[in-house]
């Protein structure tokens, strides 16, 4: 099984190591020979301690006409409508690493005509905290227990540190694209995982009503983003919240969901090793503990992809038309 990885960031890098553990023959890319050089003798020694024998790079701007079982696009937003279309007679299955495309009406139509016309084909998109266990757990909770749920909050309030941390070749935010909003940057793109699970917890596919926003945006050096974003929707008589910043510091990663005599909570990175899950209904109370890393993340994703290509029923979870629809959501607040 051969499988393609364009971008060589951080995604792209922690993506690749996960497949490295599978039976499966790695191709990783990138425009850049100086960026490939810096993961394979830089990024893999330090965060992997090795670089796997089934990795092998090549410059993404020579003609590549091999067909592979999978391409994995790990690119900045802008790039991934271009980088579809130029791949599309060369694999039947494509991930492409979240958000799927920059907040542009031109861009979401086009990728939409592609998926609906390529029903041969299988498009997703890495939005991978649906994968997780903890994740998984909730679904099946609020499954269960739908009608006397009222409310879910869902925050995803980091800060940029983590990210220059992991592309420490950026002296600063403005050198990358998360500083521009309209390319795909800011915190609605970057963080988008919130608006993602708001929309799996109620119900892929179900309408969510926008009763109410609240943006802030940072114009300074070079910067053109929204910082933060507080989002209330309405969906069958229950509210959704969805709060997504820039600013906050340590990160709050978590879900809320209230109903009478019913709250769980879901707290991600509860500790550095682990999600917690609490559930509390009536006098009763519960904790879930799920172990996991930062690795773990991308672990489950290239898992996912594997049971898709051995034709092993994993559902449509991943399916680019809800990562579609989540971009819809943002391009009518920006």
């Amino acid at each position: 099984m051969k499988i393609k990885i364009i971008g060589s960031g951080s995604a792209g890098n922690h993506i690749a190591y996960a497949f490295s553990k599978m039976p499966v023959k790695i191709i990783q890319t990138d425009l850049n020979l100086a960026a490939l050089k810096r993961s394979k003798f830089e990024i893999y020694k330090k965060r992997y301690k090795e670089w796997p024998k089934n990795i092998s790079q090549k410059l993404e701007g020579k003609v590549d006409k091999q067909y592979y079982d999978a391409i994995i696009i790990s690119t900045p937003p802008a790039s991934h409508l271009n980088l579809i279309k130029k791949h599309l007679n060369f694999s039947n299955f494509f991930m492409i690493e979240k958000p799927i495309c920059e907040p542009s009406s031109s861009t979401l139509i086009k990728l939409s005509k592609i998926v609906e016309i390529n029903k041969n084909k299988k498009f997703l998109c890495g939005y991978n905290h649906r994968l997780f266990p903890s994740t998984l757990k909730l679904k099946k909770i609020i499954k269960k227990n739908f009608k006397k749920i009222s409310q879910i909050d869902v925050n995803f309030k980091e800060n940029t540190e983590g990210f220059l941390k992991a592309h420490y070749w950026y002296k600063s935010l403005s050198e990358s694209y998360l500083s521009q909003s309209k390319i795909g940057g800011g915190s609605l793109c970057e963080h988008s995982h919130g608006i993602n699970l708001g929309q799996y917890l109620i119900g892929d596919g179900t309408n969510i009503s926008l009763k109410r926003k609240r943006l802030n945006w940072y114009k300074k050096n070079q910067c053109n983003y929204d910082s933060s974003a507080e989002l209330v929707y309405l969906s069958k008589n229950k509210i959704l919240n969805i709060h997504q910043n820039f600013v906050t510091s340590p990160t709050e990663k978590n879900i809320k969901v209230y109903g009478k005599n019913f709250f769980v909570e879901l707290t991600y990175n509860y500790k550095s090793s682990y999600d917690r899950l609490l559930i509390i209904q009536g006098k009763k109370k519960k904790v879930f503990v799920f172990k996991k890393t930062r690795a773990d993340d991308f672990k489950y994703e290239a898992e996912y992809i594997y049971k898709c290509l051995k034709k092993k029923n994993t559902g449509n979870i991943l399916d680019a038309r809800n990562a579609i629809q989540t971009m819809a959501y943002i391009k009518k607040l920006i």
